[in-house]
């Protein structure tokens, strides 16, 4: 019988839970179950509502350590992509539960003297989570210039949306920026200036010598890669010129290899002055190029200024035309209608952690909402080939059982690791033989783990095309309720009727979107770099069951 080895393995460990297992998972079921309200349809307010209870970590109640036979494993490591977990590598245990805040202010940064007193690895973690964690909401991030590297995300949402007209000042030398200025150009009728910083050229004297007659920025872009540049920003701060910004896109540049102690505390200290003026981060990348195994060289983070919004507009809303009056439309409507909605979020969720690695085979986990669920969870991972740096990963910082699927593998069904199981199996509405396996619908593959009751924390699926008849199957069996965070991979150039359904389906099963991720390596063409044919998208169940959680 197909997976036999895997389901006797996942039957046996189920019948080794002692007492104390037991009761350790029923303690962090209790702790977990924690309500937080979130407002994901009210598109008209500001931005969704959030609050963050009590924020809870495993540092309190660590997984007890599981037995595990690896020699089945050995005999595919050679095949396997390796992948060393870095210690603690999204900080979640190291950083103190007092510098874990809510609101626009999900983590502190303590004044100087305090931040002297912490430990270099509290410093540097509270560095590299500030910069990563989203303190408002933004629904439209609208990539301007290329997505490979030559571009910025630009908040498009009507309170923040440059208007005709606008200002945009280019102080970044991280890269060339023409493809970015011609499109803020031809997009949304900007005047563009290179406006180079320094001390003799301030925020402030660009503003006058380009008769700025509005007095206001509406977009800033600028790169700090060493600490005499951030004199730039306390100059701004200074003579209060960055309050007449509307949305600052920064990049910063610090290798940790070479960043001490005294450098993070100054990058914390000016980024507590941009918070203290009122700026707020709305997204951030994790550039590729400066990816390591723990932190990124650099970041692109984004800012916007809620004082300098247009109060009498709110966040972006992309709605989507019933079935019928989709499959009217032609295929470049379809096309527009289906990027707009994927590179437009609707839920609100403020830590997100790259699980994985940061490069291609890792994923942004919602961490606010794993830290609700049940203790061990359940996770769902289909279409890994030889990486499982995703599934190690996941199965460590949140001690969850992980069920890895692939039938294009070299290698075959297995024990990975002492949370990690694999099986040379895809996902398909209908179960038939493929290449090295086969495909089965989520029905037939949950009832042979037995899981047809339980909730599944994440479901993730980048199976190459197949999410296209997986995914209806699912809906259609009602295999989606009772999963959490659903990570899809889409593989197509969103011009055909059936794509832009799926979409539909799936916000009228409840998910709504809180990220995602444009592939570089899929872009379309040169004339359409800011597309491409392989977005990952993450969405949120928002009628996931509570007592699932």
């Amino acid at each position: 019988m197909l997976w036999e080895d895997v389901h006797s393995l996942n039957k046996s460990s189920k019948m080794k839970k002692t007492a104390a297992v037991f009761l350790l998972a029923m303690i962090l079921a209790i702790m977990y179950f924690i309500t937080y309200t979130r407002n994901t349809e009210s598109y008209d307010q500001e931005a969704p509502k959030l609050k963050i209870a009590d924020y809870i970590t495993h540092k309190n109640n660590p997984p007890k350590e599981v037995k595990f036979d690896p020699s089945d494993a050995k005999k595919y490591e050679k095949l396997i992509r390796p992948y060393t977990i870095a210690h603690d590598k999204n900080c979640v245990l190291t950083i103190p539960d007092n510098f874990m805040g809510f609101g626009d202010l999900p983590l502190r940064i303590p004044d100087r003297k305090e931040l002297e007193s912490l430990s270099v690895d509290v410093i540097t973690c509270l560095y590299h989570r500030y910069v990563t964690t989203i303190q408002i909401f933004c629904g439209l991030k609208d990539r301007a210039g290329e997505v490979k590297r030559n571009g910025w995300y630009v908040c498009g949402d009507p309170a923040y949306s440059p208007k005709q007209n606008c200002i945009v000042f280019l102080s970044n030398k991280a890269f060339p920026e023409q493809t970015f200025s011609d499109d803020m150009k031809s997009r949304y009728k900007c005047r563009v200036y290179n406006t180079p910083l320094s001390s003799n050229h301030t925020l402030q004297s660009w503003i006058e010598q380009t008769n700025n007659t509005q007095g206001t920025v509406d977009v800033l872009t600028l790169s700090i890669n060493s600490t005499s540049e951030l004199k730039i920003i306390d100059k701004m701060v200074r003579d209060d010129s960055i309050k007449k910004v509307r949305q600052l896109l920064l990049e910063l540049h610090f290798d940790p290899k070479t960043t001490d102690a005294e450098v993070y505390i100054q990058l914390l200290e000016r980024l507590r002055m941009l918070y203290s003026i009122g700026l707020r981060i709305t997204w951030f990348d994790q550039l590729i190029h400066c990816a390591t195994n723990k932190f990124n060289k650099c970041y692109a983070v984004y800012f916007i200024q809620p004082d300098l919004r247009d109060k009498s507009k709110g966040v972006a809303k992309v709605d989507l035309p019933s079935i019928d009056n989709i499959r009217k439309l032609n295929g470049n409507q379809i096309a527009d209608l289906y990027f707009s909605y994927i590179e437009t979020t609707q839920f609100f969720c403020q830590h997100i952690l790259r699980i994985g690695r940061i490069t291609d085979g890792g994923w942004n986990v919602c961490h606010d909402q794993m830290l609700k669920m049940k203790s061990p969870c359940i996770v769902y991972s289909f279409g890994v080939f030889n990486d499982l740096s995703f599934d190690d990963e996941v199965a460590a910082t949140y001690n969850c059982k992980v069920y890895a699927f692939d039938p294009t593998t070299p290698f075959d069904t297995h024990q990975h690791g002492p949370r990690v199981w694999f099986s040379r199996i895809g996902l398909g509405d209908s179960y038939r033989k493929f290449q090295a396996g086969y495909v089965a619908p989520l029905t037939q593959i949950r009832a042979k783990l037995n899981h047809q009751s339980e909730p599944i924390a994440i479901l993730k699926a980048d199976i190459e095309g197949a999410e296209w008849s997986s995914v209806p199957n699912m809906i259609n069996t009602h295999q989606l309720e009772d999963v959490s965070q659903l990570y899809l991979e889409f593989h197509g150039d969103g011009n055909t009727a059936n794509q832009l359904i799926l979409l539909k389906m799936i916000h009228d099963a409840g998910f709504r979107i809180f990220w995602y991720h444009i592939n570089p390596a899929c872009t379309f063409n040169k004339s359409l770099l800011r597309r491409s044919r392989c977005q990952e998208v993450y969405f949120m169940n928002t009628k996931f069951k509570a007592k699932n959680s």
